[in-house]
């Protein structure tokens, strides 16, 4: 799921303006899933990973094409504390 995570995270952007910042969370979130994430994972990361980031920070992270592996470990983090163990 992390890979998923990795692959998806660039596809996003963060424009300016009143809501971009909120289609860009939305954004993120469609393309987690659509990544192979469900629902749940996909906004308890985008949650996670936009609330610490200023507008200028999200828009230098999605104007990049590739994660700095201080980002791959952030979001294999973040995939590890928002998937909900399965019990039987």
């Amino acid at each position: 799921a992390a890979i998923a995570v990795a692959a998806a995270v660039a596809l996003a952007g963060c424009a300016r303006g009143d809501g971009g910042r909120n289609d860009a969370r939305e954004e993120f979130i469609t393309q987690l899933v659509d990544g192979g994430l469900d629902a749940g994972q996909a906004e308890c990361i985008a949650e996670s990973f936009f609330e610490t980031r200023s507008n200028d920070e999200l828009n230098e992270f999605f104007a990049r094409e590739e994660l700095t592996d201080d980002e791959r470990a952030e979001f294999a983090a973040l995939t590890r504390v928002c998937t909900v163990p399965v019990t039987g």
